[in-house]
C-alpha cells in the first residue's frame, strides 16, 4: 500500500467506477489493487465488502453472496453496525437461492440475535405511556413511493382518528407526492438526516412515546430500520410486510402473517418473534395512480398465447427458466416477455444468456429492461407465471389488479407463499401449484382454455376489489385490534413486574 494511503483513499478509483455504472472496469481495478497493494488484516472486510458491491453490479449473486459472507467473517476493523447492515444485506440475498434449505433460512436469520443482544435498550415505565390515544409508530427506510408503499399506506391514512395517534418515521431523507398526502393525516411525519447515527433516530422514536413500533422493513433496503428498532424505542414492537422472512431477533414481539402464509403449526418455529399476527390477508394492496389512471382495452386471447414474467431479474432461477422452457414447449407457437422490474447494470446481458443457456429459442421470448411505461405492457400478455422461491408480490397483486392471471408456485416458508395467499383470497386459489410440474401443467391448461383466459381477464380486477387484499378499511381495523391487545398485554406484564 502506498505510503501514508488509507484503503479507503486507496479503492477511490474503484468506487468511481462503480459510481459511473463501470463494473466491469471497478472489477478489474480491484483486482489489480489487491495483487500489487498489502492491505491490512483490519482493512480486508472492505475489500470484501467493494469485491461484493462489483459482483451485485455485474448481476452475479453467486460470487455477491460469495463476498458478502467473506466480508462478515472479517470483523476485525468493521464497526459493528457496519457489520449488521452487511448481515441483513446476506439475509435478503438467501432469498434469491432455491438451494437454502428452510433450516439453514431459519439459522441464518436467529443469528442476528447476537447483534440485539449487544444493543443497549430504551427503557420503557409505565408512566411514560398513559396517553389517551394510542401512539403508532411506522418505521419505514422510504416514505415515498415504492413497493412498500403499495401496502402501507392504508396503515398510514386509513386509521381510526378518534383512537390512534400514528406518527411515521424514515431513515432516509426521500419525499415525493406521496409525503405531502401523508403529512395531511399523521400526527408528525420524521425524515432522518442522511448522516443521522441508528441512536439519534431511536432516541427521537422513544422521545415521542410511540406506545407500537412497526418496523415496515427489517432486513430490506440494508436493514437500516432494524438498526434502528433493535435498540427496542418503543415497548411493543411489530414487523413485516417489507420483508420475507422472520426479524431473527426478539426486539419484536410480533411478525405480521395471515393464515394462508402462516397456517397454524406450518413454520412457528421459523419466527424469533412470539407472535404471529395472521390477518385475513397480510398484505393490503393500493394501487399506484398511474395503475388507476390506466384502462386496460378488452381483452382477445393472443393467438398463439403469450406468457409474461415482470418480476425482479434476480428472481429467476435456473429452475424457473427450465419450467418456462417446458411451458413454452408444451403449448406450440407460444412466447414470453420477460420484463424486469427495476433496472441494474447488466441484467439484460446476463440474463439474455442465461434464458439461451436455458434452451429457450431465442424467437420464443422478449427480453425487456424496466420502463416508466411498463403498464401498457400488461395488454400484451395472455398469463403471468411468477417466480420461486422468492415469489411476487407486488407483482402478483399489479398484475391481477390489470386483470392478467397468475400461475405461481409456493413452498412451506412464509416467503414463499405470498402468491398463493394472494391467490386464494382473490378466488383464483387454485391457480397455487404445490410443485414445479403441477405449475407448468396448470399453465398449460389454462392456455389452451380460451373461454377462461377471457372471463378472468374480464373479472379479476373486481375480484380483486372485492377481495380482503383491497378491503382496506377492515385490514387497519383488523390490525389496530391486534396493536391493542399486544399493548394490552405488555401493560399486564408492566404491572405484574416482568
Amino acid at each position: 500500500m502506498a505510503e501514508g494511503q488509507s484503503a479507503q483513499e486507496l479503492l477511490q478509483p474503484v468506487r468511481d467506477l462503480l459510481e459511473r455504472g463501470e463494473a466491469t472496469m471497478a472489477l478489474e481495478r480491484l483486482n489489480f489493487l489487491v495483487h500489487t497493494h498489502a492491505f491490512r488484516e483490519e482493512e480486508q472486510w472492505l475489500v470484501y465488502d467493494y469485491y461484493a458491491t462489483c459482483y451485485y453490479k455485474l448481476f452475479d449473486l453467486a460470487n455477491f453472496r460469495r463476498y458478502q459472507w467473506a466480508c462478515l467473517t472479517s470483523p476485525k476493523g468493521q464497526s459493528m453496525a457496519r457489520q449488521q447492515l452487511s448481515y441483513s444485506d446476506y439475509l435478503f440475498t438467501l432469498h434469491y437461492f432455491p438451494n437454502v434449505s428452510d433450516e439453514e433460512m431459519r439459522q441464518a436469520h436467529f443469528r442476528y440475535q447476537q447483534f440485539t443482544d449487544a444493543m443497549e435498550k430504551f427503557d420503557h415505565p409505565l408512566a411514560r405511556h398513559q396517553h389517551a390515544k394510542l401512539r403508532i409508530g411506522y418505521l419505514a427506510a422510504e416514505l415515498s413511493e415504492n413497493v412498500v408503499s403499495l401496502f402501507s399506506i392504508q396503515l398510514l391514512t386509513a386509521f381510526d382518528p378518534g383512537r390512534y395517534d400514528v406518527y411515521a418515521y424514515s431513515v432516509r431523507p426521500v419525499e415525493d407526492r406521496l409525503t405531502d398526502l401523508l403529512r395531511s393525516y399523521v400526527k408528525k411525519l420524521v425524515f432522518f438526516p442522511e448522516d443521522a447515527t441508528p441512536h439519534a433516530c431511536a432516541q427521537s422514536i422513544y422521545e415521542d412515546e410511540i406506545d407500537v413500533l412497526f418496523d415496515l422493513d427489517v432486513h430490506a433496503s440494508g436493514g437500516r430500520t432494524l438498526l434502528v428498532a433493535g435498540e427496542k424505542p418503543a415497548p411493543v414492537q411489530v414487523a413485516g410486510i417489507g420483508y420475507m422472512s422472520t426479524s431473527g431477533t426478539d426486539v419484536f414481539d410480533a411478525f405480521l402473517g395471515d393464515r394462508y402464509c402462516d397456517p397454524p403449526g406450518l413454520h412457528d418455529e421459523d419466527f424469533a418473534e412470539k407472535t404471529l399476527l395472521r390477518l385475513p390477508s397480510h398484505l393490503c394492496y393500493t394501487p399506484s395512480e398511474r395503475v388507476l389512471r390506466c384502462r386496460p382495452t378488452a381483452y382477445v386471447p393472443h393467438d398463439p398465447i403469450v406468457f409474461g414474467s415482470f418480476n425482479n431479474f434476480f428472481k429467476i432461477t435456473d429452475e424457473m427458466l427450465a419450467a418456462w422452457r417446458e411451458i413454452l414447449r408444451r403449448v406450440p407457437g407460444s412466447r414470453m416477455i420477460i420484463k424486469n422490474s427495476s433496472r441494474k447494470t447488466n441484467a439484460m446481458k446476463v440474463t439474455r444468456r442465461r434464458v439461451l443457456a436455458a434452451g429457450i429459442p431465442e424467437d420464443a421470448f422478449t427480453l425487456e429492461d424496466a420502463t416508466g411505461d411498463y403498464l401498457a405492457r400488461y395488454a400484451d400478455v395472455d398469463i403471468m407465471l411468477d417466480t420461486y422461491p422468492y415469489t411476487g408480490g407486488g407483482t402478483t397483486c399489479e398484475s391481477l389488479y390489470m386483470g392478467v392471471p397468475v400461475v405461481a408456485r409456493y413452498g412451506r416458508r412464509h416467503g414463499a407463499r405470498f402468491s398463493y395467499s394472494i391467490l386464494q383470497n382473490v378466488g383464483i386459489g387454485e391457480l397455487a401449484c404445490r410443485t414445479t410440474e403441477e405449475y407448468i401443467e396448470k399453465a398449460v391448461a389454462l392456455a389452451s382454455d380460451k373461454a377462461l383466459l377471457t372471463a378472468l381477464h374480464a373479472q379479476l380486477p373486481t375480484m380483486m376489489q372485492q377481495s380482503p387484499v383491497m378491503a382496506a378499511n377492515a385490514y387497519v381495523r383488523t390490525l389496530e385490534a391486534c396493536y391493542e391487545k399486544l399493548f394490552a398485554s405488555w401493560r399486564a406484564r408492566k404491572k405484574e413486574g416482568k
